[in-house]
């Protein structure tokens, strides 16, 4: 069963508001989660280096406690041209890129790390590096995240104290619990960026006794809300990074400007810009030639730092009303963006409002002019021999940025974009009801955040962090008869510090008055899938398919699922389980421990023919089984 413990109560008809019904579970005591001492060298089945020429090594010359027996991490880079970025990660798994046992940091107040910074061999002054590029970058990746270094959260940049030139000094790094994923975190990571005016330098430092320091109290239950939700192209900031781009893109290249017979329009329309103003978050609109300029193809999500040749057209402002359009182009400079921000930054024009149409018109080749909502243009040339560098084909993106952790999980809406004078004219005012993906592809950080809100959708349903990452939504019409529904809502979208889901009148019930609840799957049996079978949540035996036959002594790999009521996974179930059959020479080679909710038991087999069930049981608590489907075993051919 499903359990859910109510903390309001609102009751309300369809026609103003959902019911709301907060749900929590209560947590056990939690203590202390030592990640390393480095008492005997470093634990290369946990610790890595990602990207960069960071080194990571044991030093037993260097212990925080000062214990002789003992020692360090002794962590170096070298900032070189094209290896500015160096990442270490200490995995939570069983090896170091494994990422099916994540560590709840909601749990915890602080990450305690002690540092030491090597004066002799750091050729970088530690005031350079405290006050330039990312400083010491400490993030967590999330199981979702699936290594994908554009999606670690971070928890924050650490200043090193100037004492540490000369001493060990302890560093506590705040852990907030409202961060999207820090409940699913799969490893602990070291990021560092240096700009080129470090480059040439060489980075060292210890660390040792990194420890998490458990919270005294469980943290707060999570509180939900609805937000009604607006139709058209929603961009929310989803993501993790501040520089997360969350974009469409055209599907097509036919969108160059360069050559073309008559005046190219490309048009912007917003619908809703960020709520509380834009305060630095942007709608962005890149323009980037195709041929021989996209190392990482046209849905890159980073086109405008990765390719060599971008228009780059910003829609942002300040906290007051209106914005501002910025009209930027870079030539010859993959990997980087200083030509934009410098001498490639050709306009910017000023509008007293927000919502409407931004138009960028190529008169020419050349001649350009922006026109904004409230009327207000600017007229501006392009050098020609920059222009050469966009001839051809050409594909557009089209997007939010947050530009601050601050404005992470903000978003904006368009109701329209258009591309005319093109070969092949573009025009959507994304009433379809989902992504024209004819027309578009998503080339984003979280692809989640990118989305078309159709006509049908009635509000957002949003609840505060920490909460289970596996929460489910659910309605019911009256809470004396029938039960709780479970609501198909897709994957929840990150919006700072909440997560939300959409509902629409399709997965709504038909009713005027309704009770919205936020559960949590409660493990209540298991799962026994041989092979031949998948899994099936929701259906009357949790499985499809049909098992394969077996032949006797002949192996095969049997898997056992933690599941609820409804045969639903369980994730952060780490039973041990055991195995039985009514086949009495049925024989597996030992107990499993659950990894994740999910057991696997590899070379079992049959010492029998005919027709058997195989029935698994949790050592740890016996009342949770489950038994396989009937399968015919025969005798080898």
């Amino acid at each position: 069963m499903k359990a859910t413990y109510p903390t309001f109560l609102r009751v309300l008809t369809r026609s103003a508001a959902a019911l709301l019904l907060a749900v929590v579970t209560a947590l056990a005591q939690n203590t202390n989660y030592v990640i390393d001492t480095f008492d005997t060298g470093v634990p290369s089945q946990w610790w890595a280096t990602w990207w960069g020429n960071g080194a990571i090594n044991w030093d037993s010359s260097q212990d925080a406690n000062g214990d002789p027996s003992s020692g360090s991490a002794y962590i170096t880079a070298d900032t070189i041209q094209g290896q500015n970025t160096y990442v270490v990660a200490r995995s939570f798994g069983g090896w170091a890129w494994d990422n099916s046992r994540p560590v709840n940091f909601t749990l915890f107040t602080n990450l305690q790390i002690w540092l030491k910074w090597d004066s002799q061999n750091s050729s970088m002054p530690l005031d350079v590096f405290n006050n330039s590029g990312d400083r010491l970058g400490v993030m967590i990746h999330p199981m979702s995240a699936n290594w994908d270094g554009g999606r670690l959260v971070s928890l924050g940049t650490v200043t090193v104290p100037f004492e540490a030139s000369n001493r060990w000094v302890r560093i506590d790094v705040p852990i907030n619990p409202q961060l999207a994923g820090i409940e699913e975190a799969t490893a602990l990571v070291f990021k560092r960026w240096d700009p080129s005016e470090n480059l040439g330098h060489t980075i060292a430092f210890w660390i040792d006794n990194i420890e998490l320091q458990a919270a005294v109290a469980p943290p707060p239950p999570p509180t939900v809300s609805v937000v009604p939700a607006e139709g058209g192209l929603n961009l929310i900031a989803s993501g993790a990074g501040q520089y997360q781009r969350q974009s469409i893109y055209t599907m097509g290249d036919t969108y160059g400007w360069v050559g073309a017979s008559g005046p190219v329009t490309y048009s912007v329309t917003i619908k809703r810009p960020p709520v509380g103003g834009w305060n630095g978050f942007q709608v962005h609109l890149f323009i980037a030639p195709t041929q021989d300029n996209l190392p990482w193809g046209a849905g890159d999500s980073a086109i405008d730092w990765n390719a060599t040749n971008v228009v780059f057209v910003q829609i942002s402002g300040g906290a007051g009303p209106g914005a501002t359009a910025r009209f930027m182009i870079k030539t010859n400079q993959g990997s980087g963006n200083s030509m934009l921000w410098g001498e490639g930054t050709l306009a910017t024009v000023d509008s007293e409002v927000s919502e409407g149409t931004w138009q960028v018109v190529f008169n020419n080749n050349t001649d350009v002019t922006i026109i904004t909502p409230s009327g207000t243009t600017t007229n501006f040339t392009i050098p020609a021999e920059w222009v050469q560098y966009f001839n051809g084909p050409a594909v557009v993106h089209v997007g939010a940025q947050p530009n601050s952790f601050a404005n992470l999980g903000r978003s904006v809406v368009l109701s329209r974009v258009q591309i005319t004078g093109v070969p092949s004219p573009l025009d959507d005012d994304f009433s379809a009801g989902q992504l024209n993906t004819g027309l578009w592809g998503i080339a984003a950080e979280n692809p989640a955040g990118v989305l078309v809100v159709p006509p049908t959708a009635r509000y957002w349903f949003r609840w505060t962090l920490p909460a289970d990452s596996d929460a489910i939504v659910m309605a019911r019409t009256n809470l004396t008869q029938g039960g709780w529904l479970e609501l198909a809502t897709g994957a929840p979208v990150s919006v700072g510090g909440a997560r939300q889901v959409l509902l629409t009148s399709q997965n709504l019930p038909d009713s005027p008055t309704l009770f919205l609840a936020l559960g949590k799957r409660v493990f209540t049996k298991l799962l026994v899938l041989l092979p031949g079978e998948s899994s099936a949540p929701g259906t009357a035996t949790g499985r499809s398919g049909t098992p394969n036959p077996q032949m006797v002594w002949t192996p095969f790999d049997l898997t056992v699922i933690a599941v609820d009521d409804n045969w639903y996974p369980v994730r952060g179930v780490n039973h041990v389980i055991t195995l039985s059959s009514d086949d009495l020479a049925f024989t597996f080679a030992g107990d499993v421990q659950m990894v994740n909710g999910t057991a696997t038991f590899p070379g079992v087999y049959f010492g029998n023919e005919g027709t058997f069930t195989i029935t698994a049981t949790s050592v740890d608590d016996p009342t949770k089984t489950g038994t396989s489907s009937p399968v015919q075993v025969g005798l080898p051919q």
